[in-house]
């Protein structure tokens, strides 16, 4: 801390470092020096995802510190951190080891390049500023909750260098409803092997859209997975990337052709004959119950049947009297031609 009473102010203003709170670098201190060999300042070794839990700060914050202690002369990096590249990470992954990368190893020193003011650093001793025990986590109780910039960049508040999107959380990708039943529903499936159970719902919904608007069910993913059961091919129990696993097994069966769509149908059918047989069976009872019970005089059926008996005998009677009008005109003709001749 003495080298920044002493120099950050001359070093900032002719824009040799970037912008550090004097608390913050504190606390950076404190958590950075915790993690190295408490003898020699050796091996230091917290990554920058350390460093934000522990003081609650934010990632390019953290960066900031070290640089600014790089410029103090306070810290020599001894190896270099890095990502694994791709062939890495696959071949790690076979050996269940998740892990990304190694972190960078430091020293921390005196600085080999400005001087100290002695009296400053016994005024900070004074002041109970020390070196932590040796592996100790820190001082984290130092950081106020309602006065630190809490870990993930915000918007507000923050410094004029453009938004920093590494942090702001994606959000999910929108399916079609159908390819999310479909996903719930071979996820909830326990015929379905254990590991094409555990995927999540998003990624099963990507794999399954195109046999989801296709029509196909739950019954047509086991039944997919079946055929090639039934072909003698072997079904991994842990494949090394599920998702195109999965796409893979359901390559040999067409989109457009769901295995049970023919059992569907012909249960579909049967249910119909089904239904139609009881209602034949229903009509058919109903009718002999309602011939059982007898007809009151003053019973809607009984006036119906005597309206339709009414209506027939007047249209017989209408019937008689026009043959008869007929019979009388044809004698009338036959009397007048007699006459005529």
């Amino acid at each position: 801390m003495a080298f920044y009473d002493q120099y950050y102010v001359l070093l900032r203003r002719n824009g040799v470092v970037e912008s550090v709170s004097r608390r913050t670098f504190e606390h950076y201190l404190i958590v950075e020096s915790s993690g190295a060999d408490y003898s020699t300042g050796r091996n230091a070794r917290l990554t920058i995802g350390a460093l934000q839990r522990a003081t609650l700060r934010s990632e390019s914050t953290m960066h900031r510190c070290r640089r600014l202690l790089a410029a103090f002369g306070g810290r020599t990096v001894v190896f270099r951190g890095r990502h694994r590249t791709r062939v890495e990470r696959l071949d790690s992954w076979r050996r269940d080891d998740p892990c990304r990368g190694w972190s960078a190893v430091a020293a921390l020193h005196e600085s080999t390049t400005l001087p100290v003011d002695n009296f400053r650093v016994e005024s900070i001793l004074h002041q109970g500023f020390g070196t932590p025990p040796g592996q100790s986590p820190g001082l984290v109780s130092l950081s106020r909750p309602r006065s630190v910039t809490d870990h993930q960049d915000v918007t507000k508040g923050r410094a004029s260098r453009g938004i920093d999107k590494e942090g702001v959380r994606r959000k999910p990708r929108a399916y079609d409803p159908r390819a999310v039943v479909l996903a719930a529903r071979v996820r909830a499936d326990e015929r379905n092997p254990v590991w094409l159970r555990l995927l999540g719902p998003q990624g099963l919904s990507a794999v399954l859209t195109s046999r989801a608007i296709a029509g196909w069910q739950a019954d047509d993913v086991h039944a997919a997975l079946d055929e090639v059961y039934l072909s003698g091919r072997r079904i991994f129990d842990r494949p090394r990337d599920p998702y195109a696993y999965l796409a893979y097994l359901l390559s040999g069966t067409p989109v457009d052709e769901p295995p049970m769509l023919l059992d569907r149908a012909r249960e579909a059918a049967v249910e119909l004959e089904r239904l139609e047989r009881q209602r034949v069976e229903n009509a058919a009872r109903r009718a002999e119950a309602m011939a059982q019970i007898p007809a009151a005089p003053d019973s809607a059926a009984i006036a119906q049947a005597r309206e339709i008996a009414a209506a027939a005998t007047r249209r017989g009677i209408s019937t008689k009297a026009a043959a008869r009008v007929a019979a009388a005109a044809e004698l009338r003709d036959l009397a007048q031609r007699a006459r005529q001749e």
